[in-house]
């Protein structure tokens, strides 16, 4: 996985705003390649809003998800159906407790099949450290990957 704009921590113990911030994206980011929705969900309070509705056409997720419980219940399904691989991260911008993430991801069906690749904006909110909203707005390439959330 490639980073850039990368935050050093200060001080040398744990960091603490935006490099903080970033450290939590690209962790999430690295659970997910790897599968793990329970130390993902390690990072997301218990009221996390996931895909609130946006006026993002091309390719909207059909529903929100409120919740922890939801969030996780819909990962584990998305994780049955395919395997996603390393994003190559472009960008992060990092403003207060909100982060925007530029990135280019790959993911593939569990039966097998052509890779998908698409670009995605993915929005963050933060609170005491925590994941409370995140939305993926990827590009019109990945609508049935999207529409077909979490299946």
């Amino acid at each position: 996985m490639m980073y850039s704009d990368a935050s050093a921590a200060t001080g040398g113990g744990e960091p603490s705003g935006r490099a903080l911030i970033q450290k939590r994206i690209q962790e999430i980011f690295a659970l997910r390649v790897a599968g793990d929705i329970e130390g993902l969900m390690a990072y997301v309070a218990d009221e996390v809003v996931c895909f609130p509705a946006t006026n993002w056409g091309h390719a909207r997720y059909p529903y929100t998800l409120r919740g922890k419980a939801a969030v996780r219940e819909a990962f584990l399904l998305r994780e049955v159906n395919y395997a996603i691989l390393p994003s190559t991260i472009h960008r992060i911008l990092i403003d207060g407790d909100q982060a925007i993430v530029y990135r280019t991801c790959q993911v593939q069906s569990r039966g097998g099949g052509k890779r998908l690749t698409f670009d995605s904006v993915d929005t963050f909110r933060f609170r005491d450290g925590l994941v409370i909203e995140f939305n993926e707005l990827c590009d019109g390439t990945a609508r049935e990957f999207v529409i077909n959330f979490p299946f």
